[in-house]
């Protein structure tokens, strides 16, 4: 998880976690540039401490902001993965974004 905070800026996590939505998404767009960045380094260690800190910390927080936070940076950073992101998502992590891609639209 250290690797994973040596690359993203305590801001964006900040913003990953606020209540305003414009907050949440301008993180995940620099979440996006992070991943996208460390792909075409090909630095997949960090790539994959990234996705695992957004997942731990985020995606499977009790509080609603976390949780909206990390699957909204989640997609963004397959987004900036393109074509490598089998490579670094899991069942679990790939599960969790389908998920949200249906669960999200239905509440809004």
């Amino acid at each position: 998880m250290a690797e994973a905070l040596s690359v993203m800026p305590a801001a964006v996590l900040r913003n990953l976690a606020d209540k305003l939505y414009e907050k949440r998404k301008n993180a995940a767009l620099e979440v996006e540039g992070i991943v996208k960045q460390l792909a075409s380094a090909g630095d997949h260690d960090k790539v994959t401490a990234v996705i695992k800190l957004l997942t731990n910390e985020f995606t499977l927080s009790p509080q609603a902001n976390h949780r909206k936070g990390g699957l909204i940076s989640l997609a963004a950073a397959t987004v900036g993965l393109t074509n490598e992101a089998t490579q670094h998502l899991d069942v679990r992590v790939a599960c969790l974004l389908v998920t949200s891609i249906y669960t999200i639209p239905s509440v809004s």
